[in-house]
């Protein structure tokens, strides 16, 4: 208890002090079991320097409350650049980064790595001009979701090591690039959600066994999905609504499901799976018409729908 009060205070006295300075720093570092420690930055003028970093070794250890239902590091209403960094070292912790109202002078750029079992990583975006986020996880029963808000050149890396791993993905209004996701290790799932995305996508790489992959991208431009399965049993679902449409999907390995579903103007589909028992689904309505499906092993079986 004694170190958990010691850490709360000397975070909360890096916050205040930085409110007075150009250059808004804040820097915790934690050791131990069952620290909890948040910040927050509101209201920072153009040019100033602003930058939350905490580091937590031990195990419990929680950088806002489980499942980053309150607190963690939270920057808002800024016209600089900000940068949030979460690291954690152990099993069963929690991480949370809220970004909100990061505009025209800067990027707000947020990274959370975490390295054990059973961590929980959440970051949230809103209204930011540049948007970087990264997210590493190294262990097992790791979560992980990203929510982006009306955001403008959102980038998303996700990297999940381990068994049993997820990662949620949830993009509305933003506009150019989007997530770019690799998963090393057993039974993880990927899901990503972008609504009126200007241009880009997913480009999910999973290598493994038991990978699962699902997109939806809805009233977008240059609309662009790539994902690439390695493994046995993997799974990926792509659904595209507007203009662009481009979805690559290629699976090597035994048992894989493969469905596109594109309508609006530019539809292309090329689905490549290599070992036994695929099944691959192409569904199109639209202008352009292009669907390219290779298959080779036994038991596999195509069904493309064009209209």
């Amino acid at each position: 208890m004694k170190s958990r009060l010691s850490a709360l205070a000397i975070g909360a006295i890096l916050a205040c002090a930085s409110h007075v300075a150009s250059s808004q720093t804040i820097t915790v570092t934690q050791q131990g079991n069952g620290n909890t420690s948040s910040a927050e930055q509101v209201g920072l003028a153009p040019g100033d320097m602003t930058s939350a970093s905490i580091t937590q070794v031990g195990n419990d250890n929680h950088v806002g409350g489980p499942g980053a239902t309150s607190g963690g590091i939270f920057q808002r209403d800024t016209n600089s650049g900000v940068t949030a960094v979460v690291s954690q070292n152990g099993t069963g912790n929690n991480a949370g980064i809220t970004q909100d109202g990061v505009r025209v002078f800067g990027q707000a750029d947020a990274r959370i790595t975490q390295r054990g079992n059973g961590n929980d990583a959440a970051i949230t975006q809103s209204i930011v001009t540049t948007s970087p986020v990264t997210i590493d996880q190294n262990g097992s029963g790791n979560f992980a979701r990203v929510e982006q808000i009306g955001s403008a050149d959102t980038n998303i890396q996700a990297s999940q090591t381990g068994t049993g791993n997820r990662l949620t993905v949830s993009q509305r209004g933003a506009t150019f690039r989007g997530p770019t996701i690799a998963q090393t290790g057993d039974g993880n799932t990927v899901a990503v959600v972008a609504n009126n995305m200007v241009a880009g996508g997913p480009d999910i790489v999973q290598n493994g066994t038991l990978n699962s992959a699902s997109t939806t991208q809805n009233d977008g431009w240059d609309d662009a999905i790539t994902i690439r399965q390695e493994g046995t049993g993997n799974s990926a679902d792509v659904s595209q609504t507007g203009d662009g449409h481009v979805a690559d999907i290629n699976q090597v390995g035994n048992d894989n499901l493969a469905r596109v579903i594109q309508t609006g103007a530019g539809n292309t589909a090329a689905i490549a799976q290599i070992g036994n028992t695929n099944t691959a689904t192409v569904s199109q309505a639209g202008a352009g018409y292009v669907a390219n499906v290779n298959q080779t092993g036994s038991g596999n079986w195509t069904n493309i729908v064009q209209h």
